[in-house]
């Protein structure tokens, strides 16, 4: 019995000196008090705020309300830190508090956007000398460029846009300026076959009898007509020319191609 409680007081001693007198005994289950505010509570959300143990790790997140506030910094305990809007921020052996401050930085209101849009008609004329590449009648904005195109009926040739009396171009596709007002543009066009005083048509000789490719309608078809198509082309005058001839694609316009076609046919007879 002696013996017993000997060996009891011994161990008691023994564990008594193992433990540091001056220092508290570690307490791991204690919680800390996180808080996550806001320096101006219409400008943004936060979240993060609790108690938690030592060693977690906790998300202090801040976000925008609107576009009109944009994140600055945040502080711990009044001491400004370097960290984004949203981090991770590990339990220390103490209370924090963290504030996240936003600068209110509105964009400007955009100009209000005017567009004036006006009716642009197309009317060819005769009625049924050709169809367009758009819609008659349908606007345009205002100080823009639109593309036209006319596509000639059979047997009628191309003589130029107008506006009124106006000769607006004299090339069957062609970007044209919308002015500030609704406006008709014609196309202007002579039937072949049936009108002996055809410009296109010297001494009112009938033009079908000129071969297709015979742009400078001497009767054959040969590099001359290729040359007179291209000089066309570039100087955007078809004034010395039959376009319903030289126009051997049928596509509406004098071009390259055609001068190429004329060629083709000049070597293929020959």
């Amino acid at each position: 019995m002696l013996c017993g409680l000997l060996l009891l007081v011994v161990g008691s001693i023994q564990a008594q000196s193992l433990v540091d007198p001056g220092v508290d005994p570690p307490e791991p289950w204690l919680k800390y008090k996180v808080t996550v505010t806001a320096a101006n509570s219409t400008a943004c959300n936060v979240s993060g705020t609790g108690q938690y143990v030592t060693g977690t790790n906790v998300t202090i997140s801040s976000s925008a309300k609107s576009t009109d506030y944009t994140f600055s910094y945040w502080t711990k305990n009044g001491v400004r830190i370097d960290q984004p809007a949203t981090f991770t921020y590990t339990i220390d052996s103490e209370n924090v508090a963290f504030v996240a401050y936003y600068t209110y930085t509105p964009e400007d209101p955009a100009d209000p956007v005017i567009i004036n849009q006006h009716r642009l008609y197309l009317v060819s004329s005769p009625e049924g000398a050709c169809s367009f590449n758009r819609t008659s009648g349908a606007k345009v904005d205002y100080d823009t460029y639109v593309s036209l195109n006319a596509y000639a009926s059979q047997g009628y040739v191309f003589r130029g846009w107008y506006n009124g009396e106006t000769k607006v171009s004299d090339v069957i596709s062609f970007s044209y300026l919308m002015p500030n007002e609704n406006t008709t543009l014609t196309t202007r066009f002579v039937y072949d076959p049936a009108d002996p005083d055809d410009p296109s048509s010297p001494d009112g000789a009938n033009p079908q009898t000129h071969p297709t490719g015979d742009a400078n309608e001497d009767g054959s078809v040969d590099v001359t007509d290729a040359v007179a198509v291209i000089n066309a082309y570039l100087t955007n005058d078809t004034s010395g020319i039959n376009v319903s001839l030289a126009d051997v694609n049928k596509d509406g316009v004098i071009d390259i191609t055609d001068a190429v076609a004329i060629i083709n046919l000049y070597l293929n007879a020959n």
